[in-house]
């Protein structure tokens, strides 16, 4: 009869597979995913496929950190993947198949980098709007993606793939980030209305609003590819426009919250409405804000892009 594992013998490769499929289950893939790259960082660092947990001390969190700062990574990379193990490290405590005496992991993290400013002004997104695709049809839904995001509180890409009819009730948009589970509720404004209808599936051809997803149960590698694709669309359109800041999926979303906070809408409005539920600043009260403060502060912010429908 096998003996059964115990923690000393149970190396730390396996433990972190059987975390990382129980991610993927709950369908938190990126999640997954960070906690693969950071335990193939660890174990290229000792060397050590069979490395076990229960060897791991503060010395060694301390030497994998020297380590990764000499391969030239980012503060706020090396953070996110001891950020990583440290989960990993917590959940066999938690699962009672380790007892340290002192926790490898306290203390070791380091002061996170300011991160490179990626907003652009509401004048850009304009002129975003005003683009001519020269009848590139991905172009096209490309910029219309993110007129839409701005338009929608910065929603982003993960969530616009995702939304079906199912979304729109009573003239607003109710949706769970995918990301948090937060629900967010706003206002259809005139703009994402004609976005929308612009792109609506005709006779049940595809469950979701948008045609960004190739089918109605995606993977999460054809999800992936699919925002490379929009990516990749969005840094040709940052070349023609002359866009200060590389050009992705993620500008739009700073961008509306930027401009949320130049008109003056309160940070905890503006968490609300990037679905930040667990914003520092908005922990005691966030869960009260009523859905017609997002309404107002979004009509200030969307109304320079609302314009541009308008004319239409």
């Amino acid at each position: 009869m096998a003996r059964k594992k115990t923690f000393s013998t149970l190396p730390l490769l396996e433990y972190a597979n059987m975390r990382i499929q129980q991610k993927k289950e709950l369908n938190k893939t990126c999640t997954a995913e960070l906690y693969q790259v950071a335990v193939n960082h660890f174990l290229r660092f000792t060397g050590n496929t069979e490395f076990c947990m229960k060897n791991l001390t503060r010395t060694l969190v301390s030497d994998f950190i020297a380590y990764l700062q000499n391969k030239g990574l980012a503060t706020n990379t090396i953070n996110s993947y001891l950020s990583s193990l440290r989960a990993i490290y917590n959940a066999a405590c938690y699962d009672g198949l380790l007892h340290p005496a002192e926790h490898p992991f306290k203390g070791m993290k380091l002061k996170r980098e300011p991160t490179i400013k990626r907003a652009i002004s509401v004048t850009l997104i304009r002129e975003l709007g005003n683009l001519t695709t020269d009848g590139s049809r991905s172009q096209e839904l490309a910029v219309d993606l993110c007129l839409f995001s701005f338009l929608a509180c910065g929603m982003p890409f993960v969530d616009m793939a995702y939304l079906t009819a199912n979304n729109i009730r009573n003239g607003e948009l109710v949706y769970n980030r995918r990301k948090t589970g937060t629900q967010i509720r706003m206002e259809i404004t005139t703009g994402m209305w004609q976005i929308i209808q612009k792109y609506a599936p005709a006779n049940g051809e595809r469950e979701f609003l948008f045609p960004i997803l190739p089918s109605s149960s995606p993977t999460h590698s054809q999800y992936k590819h699919c925002l490379a694709m929009h990516n990749r669309e969005l840094k040709t359109v940052g070349e023609r426009l002359n866009i200060p800041v590389p050009f992705t999926s993620y500008v739009i979303r700073h961008s509306w919250a930027s401009s949320a906070l130049q008109s003056g809408v309160p940070v905890a409005v503006i968490s609300q409405g990037l679905g930040h539920s667990s914003e520092k600043t908005t922990r005691y009260y966030l869960s009260e804000l009523d859905v017609s403060e997002l309404t107002k502060a979004n009509r200030i912010v969307s109304a320079p892009i609302n314009r541009l429908f308008d004319r239409g």
